[in-house]
């Protein structure tokens, strides 16, 4: 019976993706999208059902450089929900996460087919998504800390967003219509209070303009901000927020007539090591940037060079990523150095699947082979944890030669962890009721204290 609930919602599918590419019909669009999602429950459930396929999950495997889907929907009555009767977010893009050993945070994000109607008005500012959620990695529950009854900020689509020690950082960031309204203030949450608020921290100096698509980094002290747009004008600037006195600078303005300096972008990706912040792709309304020459600032000297990467000589000429835009990027250590994982995004052309490392002391690029997302993905974020787990949430999906916006999460080892991690894996897999044990009985039961903080943050 599934298998037939099945059919028929993948065909209603393709019937909408064929309606919708000829109509404009925003209430079809999101009906596309729940669509989605019960072809997504129902291919689970009927995965789960099958007696081979059971017996399979019923044995723990570790998957590396696997793109697996998280499945937290078929937890059912499992889940508690939300004070707006929501047990995990709706379908988005341009929302950003990050993530601990334990959790992933998700803020922000916009989809256009998801209004709220008030008074039969169709408001478009309501497209957007006033709320911070959290995913427990244990419990594998999510749960919203904080929606519009609290103070958030109204620009909720491409803001920059990162975890320092457990303090939540959101800087910049737009509202609806896009560009007509930005921001450069920053908003801070402490993961560990109880109960959850984010705060606008007050600063002084020259804080960088209101944009949005922009990049952050924190590194000795210092939140550094690099580029980012307003709608019409593009920017890859430097600004820095010395963290200790909150006092903003402008480190480096790019001159647009100066050969040496980097052309302004938005949706691009940082990373960064003891010396440079390197800038990964990104792009303007009209034009993306390749990967095979990457900007890099150098954080002592205050000024700008080119890396020159190098091909993976087993992927096929050229053996470096296509240019683009909105894609995610995380950066792990691994026993080869610092390395980025792009996943994803699009040229304002072609959607992108494919999965990138780029090791930072070697600039060589080496084809994921073994690993790439189920379909091009792009305005998706990604965040990794410290032993080198990456998740991937959300974002526009091209399937079937149309746009769906989702709120899969996918889950893949980039890099071989230690064992023990491999272990507190396998634990959780076989006891599922781990997480309602008390600190003190996971301690006594000989588990490692890194592993019991992370059921009891």
């Amino acid at each position: 019976m599934k298998i037939i609930q099945l059919l028929v919602y993948k065909i209603l599918a393709r019937v909408l993706d064929t309606v919708n590419r000829f109509f404009n019909v925003r209430r079809l669009h999101y009906i596309r999208e729940v669509v989605q999602v019960s072809v997504e429950v129902l291919a689970h459930q009927i995965y789960n059902e099958s007696e081979a396929m059971a017996k399979r999950r019923s044995v723990y495997a570790f998957r590396p450089f696997e793109v697996c889907d998280v499945d937290y929907r078929s937890l059912g009555g499992l889940v508690p929900r939300s004070s707006s009767g929501r047990k995990y977010p709706k379908a988005r893009s341009g929302h950003r996460i990050v993530c601990s050993d334990s959790a992933i945070y998700c803020f922000g994000g916009f989809n256009p087919n998801n209004p709220t109607i008030v008074n039969n008005d169709h408001r478009e500012d309501s497209c957007l998504f006033e709320e911070l959620w959290k995913y427990d990695m244990v419990r594998k529950q999510w749960t919203l800390l904080l929606d519009a009854k609290n103070d958030l900020p109204i620009e909720l689509a491409s803001n920059a967003m990162l975890l320092y020690g457990d303090t939540i950082m959101i800087f910049g960031g737009t509202g609806f219509p896009f560009g007509m309204n930005c921001s450069n203030k920053l908003y801070v949450c402490q993961t560990g209070n109880k109960p959850k608020e984010m705060l606008e921290i007050e600063v002084k100096g020259d804080p960088p303009p209101p944009q949005y698509g922009q990049g952050i980094v924190c590194y000795d002290n210092c939140l550094y901000s690099i580029g980012g747009t307003n709608g019409f004008d593009y920017t890859l600037d430097v600004h820095r927020l010395h963290l200790p006195t909150k006092t903003w600078e402008c480190a480096y303005e790019c001159r647009p007539n100066i050969n040496d300096d980097p052309s302004g972008r938005y949706r691009h990706e940082l990373a960064y090591d003891d010396a440079k912040i390197y800038v990964i792709g990104g792009g303007t309304s009209d034009s993306v940037f390749i990967l095979s020459t990457i900007p890099a600032y150098d954080m002592k000297a205050n000024k700008w060079e080119y890396c020159v990467t190098k091909p993976d000589p087993t992927a096929g000429l050229p053996g470096i990523p296509a240019a683009r835009k909105c894609h995610s990027c995380v950066q792990i250590q691994t026993e080869r150095g610092l390395e980025v994982v792009v996943a994803g995004g699009y040229d304002g052309v072609t959607y992108f699947r494919d999965i990138w490392k780029l090791n930072l002391s070697s600039l060589e690029w080496k084809l994921m082979q073994k690993s790439s997302l189920p379909y091009p993905l792009f305005f998706h974020d990604a965040a990794a944890t410290s032993d080198g787990c990456m998740y991937i949430f959300g974002g526009i999906t091209f399937n079937n030669n149309a746009n769906v916006r989702t709120n899969t999460l996918y889950k893949m080892w980039t890099t071989i962890p230690r064992l023990s991690v491999i272990a507190w894996e396998a634990l959780v897999h076989y006891i599922p009721s781990l997480p309602s044990r008390t600190k003190e009985e996971l301690l006594e039961a000989g588990i490692p204290r890194q592993f019991v903080n992370r059921v009891h943050d």
